[in-house]
């Protein structure tokens, strides 16, 4: 996905706030984390499916792209966290102590991961170590404690 076009970085304000702090804890503790991707419109939604559509077919696109309508990228509060340490590529992200910083600290700022890996029966969608949704910091807590995807928490609500 490092060739799609990066649309401007567009949050809802708590999410955006977040996101400057996480961002700045993270390039505090050694890593250059940047949010490459935001707020989607459904139209720009539609380009990037179409994209993976293109490229891999329908069967595989919904596995690793929500149809436009259906992406959290197009509430507002999700956003796509790359590194330095990955080129800003999401393709190299995976693997990276930057990921690992993400996936262990983002709760901290109000974000879980949308796309846990060995989830995908449970999310629909790969895993995706880069995606994550601003909940809220009280929110998130939760969400981590319960050991429980964003998704399956709020089913058992």
């Amino acid at each position: 996905m490092s060739h799609l076009v990066d649309y401007p970085i567009i949050l809802r304000r708590a999410a955006a706030d977040a996101m400057v702090l996480l961002i700045s804890s993270a390039a505090d503790a050694g890593f250059a984390l940047k949010a490459r991707s935001a707020y989607r419109s459904y139209a720009q939604q539609q380009v990037v499916f179409n994209y993976w559509v293109g490229v891999d077919g329908y069967a595989e696109a919904v596995r690793v792209s929500a149809e436009p309508g259906h992406s959290e990228h197009q509430l507002g509060t999700a956003a796509d966290v790359v590194s330095a340490s990955s080129g800003y590529d999401f393709d190299y992200f995976d693997g990276t102590p930057d990921a690992a910083w993400l996936a262990e600290n983002c709760w901290r700022f109000g974000y879980v991961l949308s796309y846990p890996a060995g989830k995908e029966s449970v999310t629909g969608y790969a895993y995706e170590p880069w995606h994550v949704r601003y909940v809220g910091t009280d929110e998130a807590a939760r969400v981590r404690a319960s050991g429980l995807t964003l998704h399956e928490f709020l089913l058992q609500r």
